[in-house]
């Protein structure tokens, strides 16, 4: 009976203790529904240090309008910022409803910093009016921002690391967007992208292949010291402004065929292990810096029917 009481107290303490543990869990998280509650309750949406659980779909905000026959759009008017949350489920914005295509804009910023993307993250068609953050985001599955409108003056993807698959393509984006130090574990593709404000990639690391055909850039556009380890294709393009693309490791092929450099073109100390073809090209403000440029064979720099001038030459009778 003597050794009753004290092991009775000690079954007493150790079952707390677990339930405290297990209160303190369930106290970390957060259902994606609670949040979609909170919206259309006109709160501004601001986490941080959470799990969610569930399927985060914001097509599923009461404020809804009728935009087509075909397509409504849901509002989600104030700022969203999650930050360093963790989504077990989907993030979704696209749906159908009545018979029609739901699409979300966001009136405000919208902020995913350090968040860990567990399933995938569908931001596609997607506007913005305010800024974007996903800087340090991490996706696990596939990341889509494809048909995405950004509005605001700064857009920062700075140090995100896509595991699968990143995407953004056929997407307009207004201000100045930076990708800086970067990292995609499969292919990245910005086909048929407007990039109307400077385009930051500086130490993007790619390890798949990187899509940029048919894009546009308005500005400059500054590749320093990134490195491509699948095919590099920038053909069909056009860059207005600066293409900087010094100190860049091309473990492959890059393809920068019958493109348009309107602004200086530098290609400095970067290095080729693959066949490097800028034929076709056109590039108005003269020749490339290529100082201390570098490919494993003379015949791998391919530049059959490119043309360098400048506006000077253009000018003359």
């Amino acid at each position: 009976m003597k050794y009753f009481i004290p092991a009775l107290l000690f079954i007493f303490l150790f079952s707390g203790s677990c339930k405290a543990g297990t209160v303190k869990e369930l106290n970390n998280g957060i259902a994606a529904g609670k949040i979609i509650s909170d919206i259309n309750k006109g709160k501004a949406v601001l986490i941080k240090d959470k799990i969610i659980t569930g399927d985060l779909d914001f097509t599923n905000v009461k404020n809804q309008g009728i935009f087509s026959s075909s397509i409504q759009i849901a509002g989600v008017e104030q700022s969203v910022t999650f930050l360093n949350c963790i989504f077990m489920g989907k993030i979704v914005n696209n749906s159908e409803k009545s018979g029609r295509q739901a699409r979300v804009r966001f009136g405000s910023n919208l902020t995913f910093e350090a968040c860990d993307f567990r399933a995938d993250a569908d931001f596609d068609n997607i506007t913005v009016d305010g800024m974007v953050n996903f800087t340090g985001a991490i996706f696990r599955e596939r990341a889509l921002f494809n048909n995405v409108t950004f509005n605001g003056r700064h857009n920062y993807f700075t140090a995100f690391t896509a595991e699968k698959y990143f995407s953004m393509q056929e997407s307009l984006i207004d201000g100045a967007i930076d990708f800086f130090k970067a990292k995609t574990r499969g292919k990245l593709s910005f086909q048929s992208t407007e990039f109307r404000g400077i385009a930051r990639f500086h130490n993007l690391d790619c390890d798949g292949r990187s899509e940029f055909s048919l894009t546009r850039f308005r500005d400059d556009a500054l590749f320093t010291y990134a490195n491509f380890t699948g095919h590099f294709n920038f053909s069909d393009a056009i860059v207005y402004g600066r293409l900087d693309m010094n100190n860049v490791e091309f473990q492959s092929s890059a393809t920068l065929t019958s493109t348009i450099f309107s602004g200086p073109v530098t290609f400095e100390k970067t290095s080729v292990k693959g066949v490097f073809d800028i034929s076709r090209s056109v590039f108005y403000s003269g020749k490339p810096a290529m100082q201390e440029f570098r490919t494993l064979k003379a015949d791998d720099f391919v530049s059959e029917g490119t043309k360098f001038a400048s506006f000077n030459d253009l000018n003359k009778d």
